[in-house]
């Protein structure tokens, strides 16, 4: 009987651990990868370790990297009440202002992101800034009754190219913990 019951208590116990492990792993970070949870918890995402952190405000973090030129900024701002707005409505004003004040502007990408839902939506872009120097952006956003959060993902074009897989990787970690981003 005792025998019994101890067989029974360390496959209970198995059982946890595993069920434990297969869940840490499910939210495990990548390795060469470290996560950013915003003060408030309204949103993460995860980074290269070789990054770093300048939280500007409480609605916006900047992730830059000492010897490169990719840039990560998430802004979450109060949207006004009267104003309707979608991702789609956002994306397609962005569209048109990248167009009239950008050089050799160009969408070479859009969609939406696999796991996020709401309102929500990307572009990739490629263009010249009033510097005249090229530039890629990724330009994610999120819409909630009041909040918009915008994610942008910039580097020049070779940077991008050759970062490709880590810019996915980025813009895929985007996980909104808080639906109303309060």
């Amino acid at each position: 009987m005792i025998e019994t019951s101890s067989k029974t208590v360390i496959l209970v116990l198995l059982n946890f651990l595993l069920a434990t492990i297969l869940t840490a792993s499910a939210f495990a970070v990548e390795r060469g990868f470290t996560r950013y949870t915003d003060p408030e918890e309204r949103f993460s995402f995860d980074y290269p370790v070789t990054m770093k952190i300048q939280a500007v405000s409480n609605d916006e973090v900047r992730v830059t990297h000492p010897g490169a030129t990719l840039r990560i900024t998430v802004l979450v701002e109060k949207r006004p009440r009267a104003a309707s707005a979608s991702a789609e409505l956002l994306l397609d004003a962005f569209k048109k202002t990248l167009k009239e004040e950008m050089k050799d502007a160009a969408v070479l990408e859009e969609g939406k992101l696999k796991g996020l839902t709401g309102s929500q939506g990307y572009i990739v872009c490629t263009f010249k800034d009033r510097k005249g120097i090229q530039l890629v952006q990724l330009v994610q956003y999120c819409v909630t009754e009041d909040r918009i959060l915008q994610m942008i993902i910039s580097d020049r074009p070779e940077g991008f190219k050759n970062l490709k897989d880590v810019v996915n990787k980025i813009h895929q970690s985007l996980m909104i913990l808080k639906p109303k981003l309060k």
